[in-house]
């Protein structure tokens, strides 16, 4: 892979970093701070992925390198979209939370956090593999995402029997499963994004 489009790759997957990570701390603390951080950097995540959209485009031009050259990268920064999107719909229902003054139990807590712990993990694996290549670390995103995604069905199933039982509150119900569906979609989208690094490795 060309070092100019390592670069901007690695930049597109370090601002979602931080974006996860504040919305994460948003999580934990519930304060409009973090969450308004969060919100911050939507817009620094947005320019470098409309920068490196750019810059593919004019690279697979048909006086540069060419369309299908352009064609994995170009899904990469798809797939980059369609994080950030699914990390803002996070932000709304962390807003909602804190404006409805909505807690999860301790349980539900326990277990949204192990998800985000997992989707931070994978996400930050990225530019690693982005600037190595390395089809291990490839295979072991690969098997991270299975596990955690089997992990996160699990909670979501075990939380529709509380909520029938009446142990979980109604109105917590969606934004706990909502929350839990984004982070799942983030871990697939990195997966997606993995796999198309590794199929540009030659060796």
């Amino acid at each position: 892979m060309e070092k100019d489009v390592e670069e901007k790759l690695v930049r597109v997957s370090q601002s979602l970093i931080k974006m996860l990570e504040l919305i994460f701390e948003g999580f934990r603390t519930l304060k409009d701070k973090s969450i308004r951080e969060a919100e911050d950097v939507k817009e620094e995540v947005r320019r470098h992925n409309t920068e490196l959209t750019h810059f593919l485009i004019l690279k697979g031009s048909p006086h540069e390198r060419g369309k299908e050259w352009a064609k994995p990268f170009l899904s990469m920064a798809s797939h980059f979209d369609r994080m950030a999107y699914h990390m803002e719909g996070m932000i709304g229902r962390l807003k909602g939370m804190v404006q409805d003054h909505l807690l999860f139990s301790d349980r539900a807590i326990k277990e949204v956090n192990d998800v985000f712990q997992e989707a931070m993990d994978l996400l930050e694996s990225l530019p690693d593999l982005i600037l190595t290549q390395n089809k291990l670390l490839g295979q072991h995103i690969g098997e991270q995402v299975r596990s955690i995604l089997k992990i996160a069905n699990g909670y979501a199933e075990e939380h529709e029997e509380r909520l029938i039982q009446g142990v979980c509150m109604p109105k917590s119900a969606p934004i706990y499963l909502g929350l839990l569906e984004s982070l799942k979609a983030i871990i697939i989208h990195t997966l997606e994004v993995s796999g198309k690094i590794v199929s540009l490795t030659k060796t």
